[in-house]
């Protein structure tokens, strides 16, 4: 019998691409998306497609999380913001949701096996990393995306908090990037400088389904050409830049905003 596996975010740039693999796979798919349309402008006629299984709403309504989630052995959570912008809190909110799910789930006798949920976060969370690279990168780093990482931590801590009814692994890349496929390679211990949405898509759904990868708590995910900062540091650098803006000067996302208002 198939696998049936949810999938939170598909819309977004990395879960569109775990969608796209997920499709070749044998499996039976749940997925929760806020916009039904959405979904459907990027994948046409995936409502006919037999072994999907769409979920549509509000990350809030309790029902339809526990419904996404009944019967599922593997949940892969991609929901986030990339922007450094104040009042962030999906990851976190998707985490609850989920956990109270599960809880009921379990309650009512549903839930016999805690399914394994694939958690996307981010190399600068990673434990093991920690000394590797110079504080003030990382310090830049975490203050350019300061909202966004927030939120991802108050997520992991609420999932990690409930071992009795989720297992935990984080997908932990670099530097998300704009850029085609090369390959992907997973580590415990060395990440790149980037990685593309293409080949992160690709390396959740390999975690996800095959079996050595079943007990890691977290892995590395790099672009086999996602290593040489030089190629990167164009895209890489305005994101950061643009990050530090938010976080360090009043007001940015109003002016932002009116700017790019005004100039479209």
């Amino acid at each position: 019998m198939p696998r049936r596996i949810a999938l939170l975010g598909a819309t977004g740039a990395t879960g569109q691409q775990v969608l796209r693999n997920l499709l070749t796979q044998n499996v039976s798919i749940n997925i929760y998306v806020r916009s039904k349309g959405k979904l459907l402008d990027l994948f046409p006629s995936i409502d006919t497609n037999p072994k999907v299984h769409i979920y549509a709403g509000d990350i809030s309504d309790q029902d339809l999380i526990t419904s996404l989630l009944t019967n599922v052995s593997i949940i892969i959570f991609t929901l986030g913001w990339n922007e450094n912008r104040p009042g962030t809190h999906i990851i976190e909110d998707g985490a609850r949701a989920i956990i109270t799910s599960l809880q009921s789930l379990q309650d009512s006798g549903t839930l016999k096996t805690p399914p394994r949920l694939l958690l996307l976060s981010s190399s600068t969370w990673n434990t093991h990393l920690n000394g590797q690279n110079p504080s003030l990168l990382v310090r830049i780093i975490r203050t350019a995306f300061y909202h966004p990482y927030a939120d991802l931590l108050a997520g992991q801590r609420v999932v990690h908090a409930h071992p009795s009814l989720i297992r935990v692994t984080l997908v932990q890349p670099p530097a998300l990037v704009d850029q085609t496929p090369s390959g992907h390679d997973l580590s415990v211990e060395k990440v790149g400088v980037a990685t593309s949405y293409p080949d992160l898509g690709n390396a959740i759904v390999e975690i996800a389904l095959e079996e050595r990868h079943q007990n890691l708590a977290k892995v590395l995910v790099s672009s086999k050409n996602g290593y040489e900062f030089g190629k990167y540091a164009g895209v890489i650098l305005p994101k950061v830049v643009k990050g530090l803006a938010a976080s360090l000067i009043p007001g940015f996302w109003s002016i932002h905003d009116f700017l790019e208002r005004f100039w479209s």
